[in-house]
């Protein structure tokens, strides 16, 4: 007997969900939504701006509709209140630079068969950001579009002491460094990333006030190899850093930021985090495999796999919290005090 995908819901969805996604991602790289901010346009007007087919573009703009990010009056196609909070660029909540990264990296699970037969991607995290420039760009921003609130969170339970130093290790956008800075004031805070990366933070953290930008410093570098320094940092902090890295590289940037520390410094592991038998939550069991399709030694670890990391390092007061807690992509830190 045949099996009926309405009546399999859980396996349906799977099997058609990639198209879903495509269309998204395909309409968000061609800035689609922005070119319908505060109008309606019909499918000719649209391909002539977007350098398209007028049937293809016909066709993608009806899909859109099914999906709920865009209405049809006539002929003419506008932006839902979704659409409008969430796609448009210059928006606060706008999600589109992520949505460009996840369709860059598109051809790296397209290649999963092929990393499972091997063991590795053919192409790094690293060599990604470092060739292709818009990659760089649209991962930098992407990860901005969604740090802004667990970010302010962070900041906001671990506390620090007046006039600290913190070490943003592998900063990216330098999002979780400046909810730091704003939620303290006399704080001063070091972003370490490759120079490639810093020259795209750069462009966002002139955004954040002037108040914040004069107390971030920059220090270019690759965090494997790059000094921390000794005692001289209160904070250290390794944000959606570990996941990237095998346990070896893990436990020696974890030595690093012990020694950075100035006694009663703390270390901050903030990440997705699984349960012990690795089978959930499901968010952080695929974004391992999402490890899988572009680093050569990453994966989501357990909290117990970090706990003992730190506990073995000599980190005392160890303590799991969950930020955005009940969010489909929720987190974890965890802090140890240097002794």
């Amino acid at each position: 007997m045949p099996v009926s995908l309405q009546k399999t819901p859980a396996i349906g969805d799977l099997i058609l969900g990639y198209r879903g996604a495509k269309v998204l991602f395909t309409a968000a790289k061609l800035d689609l939504f922005s070119r319908l901010d505060g109008k309606a346009a019909g499918a000719r007007e649209l391909a002539r701006s977007l350098g398209t087919d007028i049937r293809a573009t016909g066709i993608m703009l009806d899909s859109l509709c099914a999906l709920g990010f865009l209405r049809k009056r006539g002929a003419g196609y506008a932006n839902t209140p979704l659409s409008r909070k969430a796609l448009v660029r210059g928006s606060p909540y706008s999600l589109l630079d992520n949505l460009c990264y996840q369709d860059d990296l598109w051809s790296a699970w397209s290649g999963l068969g092929s990393v499972l037969r091997k063991g590795r991607p053919d192409r790094s995290l690293r060599g990604w950001i470092t060739s292709r420039t818009a990659f760089g760009r649209d991962y930098i921003r992407g990860m901005q579009n969604i740090s802004r609130e667990p970010a302010r969170e962070l900041a906001g339970r671990v506390a620090c002491p007046p006039g600290a130093w913190m070490l943003d290790v592998g900063a990216g956008s330098g999002a979780y460094s400046a909810a730091f800075l704003r939620r303290n004031p006399s704080m001063t805070a070091v972003l370490l990333d490759l120079p490639s990366t810093l020259k795209h933070a750069r462009a966002v953290l002139a955004e954040q006030p002037e108040d914040v930008r004069r107390r971030i410093r920059l220090r270019p570098g690759d965090y494997h190899t790059a000094p921390f320094g000794r005692g001289s940092m209160d904070l250290v902090l390794l944000s959606h850093v570990t996941h990237d890295e095998g346990e070896a590289d893990n436990l020696r940037l974890l030595r690093k930021a012990r020694q950075a520390l100035r006694p009663g410094g703390r270390v901050v592991i903030h990440d997705f985090m699984l349960r012990p038998d690795r089978t959930g939550p499901l968010f952080g069991a695929l974004f391992s495999v999402h490890m899988l399709t572009y680093t050569r030694k990453g994966r989501v670890y357990t909290t117990e796999e970090y706990r003992q990391w730190l506990e073995g390092l000599g980190f005392a007061g160890i303590r799991c919290m969950d930020i955005a807690k009940g969010a489909t992509n929720g987190t974890q830190a965890m802090v140890g005090v240097k002794r």
